[in-house]
């Protein structure tokens, strides 16, 4: 570096007249001591610290950016992932309503041989009565669904046991088939039951 780079004045130089004694030494002492924290200053690596700054500044923002993101992907995730599993299970649902309807429509077409299936019934339980045709009769219900039911009279028997048995027969075998009524009065020897099955049923079939 030339001295006009520098700035110090060399004694003894055309620039400068050397000077004479102790101000002379002081003078060329400040002019060193500048040049040198001009040197230090022109040596830190400012512009690499305030970029340094400015990517870990960036860094963090991507990061929370792609967090933010991923926090809301995740909760769209959930989100639909329950929205189908409540169409699944209301799918399910509706599966099982169709199959439960489907049973139920079997369940309440009309049997024209009830009545037998009743009669067999009381032959199975050994009934001392022989079944007489019953005493029909029937009320609208909501839509087309009739209420049908059927009195068995005057029956009487020895065994309570055996008229039981011959409900339950009844109940079992014949689909949508209730008991609706039972009067039982005893007698010297015997009781006298009064029976009403009853059940619902399609007039459409």
């Amino acid at each position: 570096m030339t001295p006009a780079e520098t700035g110090i004045s060399l004694p003894g130089t055309p620039e400068a007249p050397s000077p004479k004694g102790s101000a002379a030494v002081s003078e060329l002492l400040a002019q060193a001591g500048d040049l040198a924290a001009r040197t230090e200053r022109a040596n830190r690596p400012v512009s690499l610290i305030y970029l340094s700054s400015i990517l870990l500044g960036i860094a963090v923002c991507m990061l929370v950016y792609f967090l933010l993101g991923r926090m809301s992907a995740s909760s769209a995730l959930a989100a639909e992932t329950e929205k189908a599993e409540r169409i699944e299970k209301l799918v399910a649902t509706l599966k099982e309503f169709d199959r439960i309807n489907e049973e139920r429509r079997e369940e309440l077409r009309p049997l024209p041989t009830m009545q037998t299936q009743i009669a067999e019934a009381a032959q199975a339980a050994q009934l001392k009565t022989k079944l007489a045709p019953a005493q029909p009769g029937s009320a609208k219900g909501p839509g087309d669904l009739t209420r049908r039911t059927w009195r068995y009279n005057d029956l009487h028997e020895e065994s309570l046991e055996k008229v039981l048995d011959w409900i339950a027969r009844s109940l079992r075998t014949i689909p949508g088939l209730e008991l609706t009524g039972l009067t039982l009065k005893p007698e010297a020897t015997t009781w006298r039951v009064d029976v009403v099955f009853g059940r619902w049923e399609r007039t459409s079939g």
